[in-house]
């Protein structure tokens, strides 16, 4: 790692554990002011292990996701909650299709006392886990398996999903950003209207996604508070296309 003091190591382990700090809390964890946070930020910031946010600190932005090995830890106890909550709300006897994701694994280890369901997935690591339940009918798609993801988003998986029409189609996302969608019949584009838009790192990650919620009676979304403080540049759809939100704390 860079010439870095153990406070600023410590930051970058805390960012890539949590993907997300505040500078206040920062501060008062390692005693020290929120000026003496802030230059640690820029410091960080300035040799890429970090990325700014208004009041804190995140992950570098990137291309690419992190390992899902790396991913699967991060947040954990926090996933796990918002599954539980998912879960619940989903009853016996319905088709499910479930996106790409941790938390998606999460919500599918959870699922082993659901009476005559059918889930439809690209998710390797949530198909292997339904694989163990004999009573639920699990689908996935045929391609070239992501190593790095546990997962499956080529071409013909979208194609896959559209021959089926499920009751409910949960996704998670790479991150949630407001953009400022831009109106062509207005004047200027001051004139532009921010929302709330679901994002992923890649085009194929995203066309999967919009395949879920097209072919879904009702559409989910998955996302632990973090996801509002990431950066990811392919968008999916608007927020206020799902019927439920589930987030941290939230649903």
């Amino acid at each position: 790692m860079h010439d870095l003091s153990h406070r600023q190591q410590t930051i970058v382990e805390l960012v890539h554990q949590q993907e997300y700090c505040s500078i206040d809390g920062l501060a008062q964890r390692f005693d020290v002011t929120t000026q003496t946070i802030r230059r640690d930020i820029n410091e960080l910031c300035n040799l890429g292990l970090a990325r700014r946010h208004h009041g804190g600190v995140g992950l570098p932005t990137t291309l690419n996701n992190r390992s899902y090995a790396s991913r699967s830890l991060t947040n954990l106890q926090e996933k796990q909650r918002i599954a539980d909550r998912v879960v619940k709300a989903i009853p016996d006897g319905v088709t499910l299709f479930l996106g790409i994701g941790t938390t998606i694994a999460c919500i599918a280890e959870r699922l082993e006392h659901h009476k005559e369901l059918r889930v439809v997935t690209n998710n390797l690591e949530a198909a292997h886990i339904l694989s163990q339940f004999s009573h639920i009918e699990t689908w996935i798609p045929g391609g070239r398996i992501r190593t790095n993801d546990r997962d499956i988003v080529d071409n013909g998986v979208a194609d896959f999903f559209a021959q089926f029409s499920a009751d409910i189609g949960i996704i998670g996302c790479a991150a949630v950003a407001e953009l400022a969608i831009s109106d062509l019949s207005l004047s200027s584009k001051n004139d532009s209207k921010p929302q709330e838009y679901v994002m992923e790192h890649k085009l194929s990650e995203a066309k999967v996604s919009q395949a879920i919620v097209a072919h879904s009676q009702q559409t989910w979304l998955v996302a632990n508070n973090t996801k509002w403080q990431r950066k990811a540049n392919t968008k999916v759809v608007p927020v206020s296309y799902f019927d439920r939100v589930f987030q941290s704390g939230k649903n």
